[in-house]
């Protein structure tokens, strides 16, 4: 892999190309985020090991999906994801981009691994809904007011424009989740 390749410096290029294209500055950006200038900025020039909290809070800020963050372009018209591989985000969730689809709206796939430790997650942009399969384990999740207790093989499709939760239950859990953006 080339220095350029690295899920770093994709960000770095991915989230500099956005915030750009939005007419931001940095200062602007990490107000909006409340993600600090400095880390912003360390994030542009490639350094830095963001939390997939940091990314959403970036991508919602600048209106984008996490997966205009760390994605990577099409290189073909036949894309295959091998097991293992893809960009990945670490944290409390640590998820594995998949795909974007885009028509009517963009949907993106994740295969999510899910720890006992709690991820309360802020609301994003008006609109996005998310979709999850349980493969493994048992989880609980959905909005902070009405969460729900799933096992492998249920799904659950939920408004993720609100306050919400995903928690492992009684050890790890995997998933795959679709987040649709209007």
């Amino acid at each position: 892999m080339r220095m350029t390749d690295s899920p770093a410096s994709r960000i770095a290029a991915n989230l500099r190309a956005i915030r750009e294209a939005r007419g931001l500055s940095v200062v602007a950006l990490a107000e909006r985020s409340g993600v600090g200038r400095a880390t912003l900025t360390n994030l542009e020039a490639g350094r830095g090991n963001p939390t997939i909290d940091t990314l959403y809070a970036l991508a919602d800020a600048l209106g984008a999906a996490l997966g205009d963050l760390i994605g990577e372009p099409a290189r073909t018209r036949v894309e295959v994801v091998r097991a293992g591989a893809g960009t990945r985000v670490e944290g409390a969730v640590s998820a594995r981009l998949l795909d974007r689809v885009r028509g009517q709206r963009l949907a993106e796939f994740y295969e999510v691994e899910f720890a006992t430790t709690a991820r309360h997650a802020d609301p994003h942009p008006a609109g996005v809904t998310e979709s999850l399969l349980v493969v493994a384990g048992r989880l609980r999740v959905g909005p902070l007011t009405e969460p729900a207790e799933l096992g492998p093989g249920d799904f659950i499709r939920f408004p993720g424009d609100v306050p919400h939760l995903y928690q492992a239950i009684g050890g790890p859990a995997r998933g795959v989740l679709v987040m649709a953006h209007p």
